[in-house]
């Protein structure tokens, strides 16, 4: 099946339905190429015998129709000679999410691009619900290669039909694990998440982070944060009021304290933050004695 996509889109290449989308065409010809390993068991090789390839006509389909019929091609065969083969790992996840968008990115900017980025979006949530994400509790890389690009999506919905995607509880349920471990390990979790997305390799995408991927990081935790056992939720934010006392850097006490303000809103947590907040003696910087107050009227 992804052979035979490639095959289709040679000869759409070569033929005058193809002739208004050779450069689109070109770019999505070299993300699939980027893809194969998806489909390729190891050890084995890709060549097909091409007449034995059944092609994709795209006699009828207008050029404007091409890039949405053939992202639904790709994530076709992705389910059925990936996820159904159980191969639903976050390597292959994240590999072919992030095909997904760019073969999305051939399209201009406008309404058209948005609603295919929500109907990858909403297509990718259908694959987790049958086919959830594998990965070990020590991948960090893959699995936020995947957020990245659900991240992506998100955005280039809102920024090309104006209205901001509503993630379905599969997709939050997905990213919850690997949230969780970052809130665990690092006192300044959004910043951290933030700076990997900056340092992780953009699979050759020009992309800049800014304030709209934050806002999603910041929702993605607060979901995951409630529901760690409350007893880890306790210590975690002991650890993190310890870190703004101690610190002497106002821009660093800052992550500390967005951090800490992402559990705010736990009702369950709340009244331990007000007694740990009240027990701490007053310091000598202003602006761990604003938090301090903050907390204690919580």
């Amino acid at each position: 099946m992804y052979d035979s996509l490639i095959l289709s889109i040679q000869s759409l290449q070569k033929s005058k339905y193809g002739k208004g989308n050779k450069k689109k065409l070109s770019a999505i010809m070299h993300a699939l190429n980027r893809a194969s390993p998806i489909f390729v068991p190891k050890g084995k090789s890709t060549a097909a015998n091409p007449e034995s390839l059944k092609q994709i006509s795209f006699r009828n389909v207008k050029p404007d129709e091409q890039v949405p019929r053939i992202l639904d091609e790709f994530m076709d065969d992705f389910e059925k000679e990936c996820l159904e083969k159980d191969n639903g790992n976050a390597k292959n996840y994240s590999l072919f999410s992030v095909t997904s968008y760019k073969i999305i990115r051939t399209l201009e900017s406008g309404k058209k691009r948005g609603l295919l980025s929500a109907h990858a979006l909403n297509l990718l949530n259908k694959m987790f619900v049958k086919h959830p994400v594998k990965y070990s509790k020590q991948a960090i890389r893959d699995p936020l290669g995947l957020v990245f690009v659900i991240t992506e999506l998100a955005i280039d919905i809102e920024k090309n039909i104006s209205i901001p995607y509503e993630f379905d509880k599969t997709i939050l349920d997905q990213t919850m694990p690997l949230m969780q471990r970052y809130y665990v390990q690092y006192d300044d979790t959004v910043g951290k998440i933030l700076e990997d997305f900056s340092h992780m390799p953009k699979f050759r995408l020009v992309i800049e982070i800014g304030e709209k991927h934050k806002e999603l990081v910041q929702n993605f935790l607060d979901y995951s944060i409630s529901r760690l056992p409350l007893e880890t939720r306790i210590e975690k934010a002991k650890t993190i009021l310890d870190r703004i006392i101690a610190e002497e850097i106002d821009s660093v006490t800052l992550g500390y304290y967005e951090n800490l303000k992402l559990t705010f809103s736990d009702d369950e947590l709340r009244p331990h933050l007000v007694k740990m907040a009240k027990s701490i003696p007053k310091t000598n910087r202003r602006f761990a004695n604003t938090i301090l107050e903050e907390i204690s009227h919580l």
